[in-house]
């Protein structure tokens, strides 16, 4: 049986592309399902959450990251975890002609086109991961 994804991502609580990365996390657990997803929390990442720990040291992580600095990549490593893949949001923005300026910044519904459109990146990263590991 494949092992789990987690979907970490970055917090950026003043990035545009950060609430994208955040909502396109939910849209994508939604669609992968719960047995074949964990939701990383970074706060939870932060302050040892175990459950959180956990999913970070045991699924292969995916990293959802809205800028160059992926700190996502940073926090996973930090408390003992290894990105396996990452998926930049700006970047799948950009290629896509979606201004950040135009999104929303503190919440963006599931069905909002740059969320989805990050989601299906998301999904589509997760099942290239799932795919290289043996049943």
């Amino acid at each position: 049986m494949p092992k789990k994804v987690c979907l970490q991502p970055c917090l950026g609580i003043t990035s545009r592309a950060s609430t994208i990365g955040r909502q396109a996390c939910y849209a994508a657990y939604q669609g992968l399902g719960s047995d074949r997803a964990d939701l990383g929390c970074a706060p939870a990442l932060y302050a040892e959450v175990e459950e959180d720990v956990e999913f970070i040291r045991n699924d292969l992580v995916i990293a959802v990251n809205s800028c160059d600095a992926c700190c996502a990549n940073h926090l996973v490593a930090e408390k003992g975890g290894c990105a396996h893949a990452g998926v930049r949001v700006d970047e799948i923005l950009e290629a896509a002609g979606m201004l950040t300026d135009d999104l929303p910044l503190e919440h963006a519904p599931l069905d909002h086109p740059a969320v989805a459109l990050v989601a299906a990146e998301i999904q589509r990263v997760a099942d290239e991961l799932n795919a290289g590991e043996p049943e």
